[in-house]
């Protein structure tokens, strides 16, 4: 008979395990759980992940949540994956594979899965990462308790090849933070750390598919979530991240950064109602603002002046115009203001002292540096008065084009 859940736990400082109560047992246990159905399906799509399956399969399985399925895409693997994916789902009911003929990508095989998910919640799993094993029941109590979130996530820690600890990987958790990160990178989630409701990632229609945005799958359907939804990060480091040589980071770095910065300009122009996603003005206004906001300490912007300036400009009213179409407290875009606009100000006044512009253009980027730093100014006294005194999660935070956070080599 296949094994059934099994609850991992500490007692008194020694392990045990437990044999828990039949499926239909364990269901009667979640209360509000549909019958017949269970509370979160996991999708893990795979292409030869032999190496790294079995662990992250086993976190999954391992979880003290257990009213769990275990969707496995194959996605045309090569290796032992489909031996392993066999063996693994004959020891227990939970596990449930499906098989690509041939490798589709991560964005199809995901989809497949979704469509074959029967969960009212949907959790990502990475196969080469490893879920602690309180991390669906963390998520779930707080989505189950904040009805109008519907995605979360949360921090991660980081493990080398052989699994062992490295650094810790922090994330944004202020909504505010998440949505202005995911309007430039993808990274203000960890994607195998999510757990999603079913029917707001169905009212987006899933992954998108487009050959464009192949090695930043996740990016797209989580930054469009965004637009409609809230979305937060827990504090707490439920997974574990494996960065190894074969990630798709490390192996396909460059053309992440293409799809990603595709994406981006999708989600500005949707912001801004640009008329194309790919819009010639909107990639010199970006350009330019990248210029602006990532130049090495003590170096200068290799872009003309002009496009600079007309970055910091854009950037400005791409802010105005985040705040207007999400429904975000005042306290919090103080907060969100107050940050970026010191930041932006000191850096432009700078660049009008240090760069060798002429002088039209030097005044030019002074007066922006000058009106950022009145929007600091003004959005200070708020932005201190609210402090500590708003429900949402409060943790330090990770500004984009401030105190960028980088991923890790």
């Amino acid at each position: 008979m296949r094994s059934r859940c099994k609850i991992t736990g500490l007692m008194a400082g020694n392990q045990t395990q437990i044999e828990a109560l039949s499926r239909a047992d364990l269901r009667g246990v979640h209360a509000g759980a549909e019958v017949g159905k269970p509370t979160i399906s996991v999708i893990m799509p795979t292409y030869n992940g032999e190496r790294f399956l079995r662990p992250a399969i086993e976190s999954v399985l391992s979880q003290s949540f257990c009213d769990v399925e275990l969707l496995v895409i194959d996605d045309g693997s090569t290796d032992s994956t489909p031996a392993i994916l066999r063996e693994c789902a004959a020891q227990d009911e939970r596990m449930i594979v499906l098989t690509n003929p041939q490798n589709l990508g991560i964005a199809a095989a995901t989809n497949r899965g979704l469509a074959a998910a029967r969960g009212e919640y949907i959790a990502l799993q990475d196969h080469d990462d490893i879920s602690l094993p309180h991390r669906f029941q963390a998520e779930l109590d707080f989505l189950r308790s904040h009805p109008d979130i519907a995605v979360v996530g949360s921090s991660a820690t980081l493990i080398d090849d052989e699994g062992v600890a490295y650094a810790e990987f922090p994330l944004p958790c202020e909504e505010i933070d998440i949505k202005w990160r995911l309007l430039f990178v993808g990274d203000a989630l960890h994607y195998t750390s999510v757990i999603v409701r079913r029917d707001a990632l169905q009212s987006i229609g899933g992954y998108g598919e487009d050959p464009a945005f192949r090695f930043s799958e996740a990016y797209d359907p989580f930054s469009r979530l965004a637009m409609r939804y809230r979305i937060v990060n827990l504090p707490d480091r439920l997974v574990l991240w494996r960065r190894h040589p074969g990630a798709t980071s490390r192996q396909h770095g460059q053309e992440q950064m293409r799809s990603g910065d595709i994406i981006s300009a999708r989600n500005i122009s949707l912001l801004c109602n640009f008329p194309a996603a790919r819009d010639n003005h909107l990639d010199h206004c970006v350009e330019g603002f990248k210029a602006f906001a990532l130049m090495p300490a003590g170096e200068l912007p290799r872009l003309p002046a002009e496009q600079v300036i007309s970055g910091l400009k854009f950037i400005l009213q791409l802010r105005k115009s985040f705040y207007r179409v999400h429904s975000f407290s005042r306290s919090a875009i103080a907060r969100h203001c107050c940050s970026l606009s010191r930041f932006w100000g000191k850096h432009a006044i700078a660049l009008s002292v240090r760069a060798p512009w002429s002088l039209r253009e030097r005044m030019k980027v002074f007066c922006l540096g000058m009106r950022c730093l009145w929007n600091w100014v003004c959005a200070g006294p708020l932005s201190l008065a609210a402090t500590g005194r708003h429900d949402r999660i409060t943790v330090p935070t990770i500004k984009l084009f401030s105190s960028s956070l980088e991923r890790p080599a």
